[in-house]
């Protein structure tokens, strides 16, 4: 057993002060224990759940150059413990070949996929490829889900055809995220009736809040039962509209999320700029900060740091039906932050990283 000693360990009843006791790939408990890693002056959390990242380290999930273990790799050096692998628009063949990917053994857990597209409006594409999009058939968007572990698919509301594909894939219990749309408030209610339940990397890409036409922004804003991402970067969204967000959904409705895109296939076609990347005409196409850099950046917008930890890691799994509270019984999957809540060590399932 391995205790981890000296941190504040946060729990599903608050902050607590005792050891977070390990046995193999279980918490077992938070008590005391024999072997001892000192952690004195840290911040012990459930490990941190990216449901939106392309790659990390260099190293793309789709595409010519994929390397999901490399990629699984790097996350969990950055405090992610699980991941969802994410596309952008590619042929239906590329994304297939994701889809059926062996899943890494090593590194962060990766939970499946994101399909973030290819069903998604031209005239809110952003960075995504405009000549890979395509339009509805639901035949063909079943049959690459039914290729493999598609967890989430992100939908434009407004494409012909979307609600009825909304339809069709949550009957297969995939989540249905709202995104890169033109769409109005009636056409989100009307995705969110036949089951979308989620919002893509929220005010980006999107139909923005106005007087009279509330858009996707105010369909994540507003809905209950939403689960919105955003990407806290402090440039693809000002921090102000991060805190509106926050102070809208409460840490229950918000997932923090990389958007990590370093590495990805076409990379020649992206710069980096800060802590983000654009395409060279100055489109803004993904994020260079790691999840746990969100947390920090959250903490440092007057977010409570509970509440921003949460909505990196429980919040994101819990719309994915895990329960990675640091509770015996539970896979122990923990991230160790230091005073500055830069990344000390790392669990997967009770191996340090």
């Amino acid at each position: 057993m391995l205790a981890l000693r000296g941190g504040r360990v946060l729990t599903a009843a608050g902050w607590s002060t005792g050891d977070l006791v390990v046995d193999g790939d279980v918490i077992t408990a938070v008590g005391e224990a024999d072997e001892v890693l000192d952690v004195t002056g840290c911040v012990v959390s459930p490990g941190l759940v990216d449901l939106h990242v392309h790659a990390a380290g260099g190293f793309p999930a789709q595409g010519p150059d994929a390397d999901l273990t490399a990629m699984a790799v790097a996350l969990a050096a950055g405090g992610v413990t699980s991941f969802l692998a994410t596309a952008v628009s590619a042929p239906l063949v590329e994304l297939t070949d994701l889809v059926r990917s062996t899943l890494p053994s090593t590194g962060a857990r990766c939970l499946g996929v994101h399909l973030e597209g290819p069903w998604l409006s031209p005239a809110a594409a952003g960075a995504q490829p405009r000549e890979h999009l395509q339009s509805v058939c639901v035949e063909d968007a079943l049959a690459l889900v039914g290729a493999g572990s598609v967890r989430v698919v992100t939908v434009a509301p407004d494409v012909p055809g979307a609600l009825d594909l909304v339809r069709a894939l949550v009957s297969r219990g995939v989540r249905v995220s709202m995104g890169h749309s033109t769409a109005s408030y009636a056409e989100c209610l009307a995705a969110i009736a036949v089951g979308a339940t989620g919002v893509t990397h929220c005010f980006n890409a999107m139909s923005q809040l106005s007087a009279r036409e509330p858009g996707l922004v105010g369909a994540a804003m507003t809905q209950p039962g939403l689960l919105v991402e955003v990407i806290a970067d402090g440039v693809h969204v000002h921090p102000a509209a991060v805190r509106a967000l926050y102070d809208a959904k409460g840490p229950a409705g918000i997932a923090l999320v990389s958007d990590g895109v370093e590495g990805c296939a076409g990379s020649d076609v992206l710069r980096r700029d800060g802590d983000v990347l654009r395409l060279h005409d100055g489109t803004l196409a993904g994020s260079a900060l790691p999840l746990s850099g969100a947390v920090r950046n959250a903490v440092s917008w007057g977010i409570p740091l509970e509440d921003a930890l949460a909505m990196a890691s429980t919040t994101p799994a819990r719309s994915l039906g895990i329960d990675v509270w640091l509770t015996p019984g539970n896979r122990a999957d923990v991230v160790v932050l230091d005073e500055d809540l830069h990344v000390r060590h790392v669990l997967v399932g009770g191996v340090v990283q």
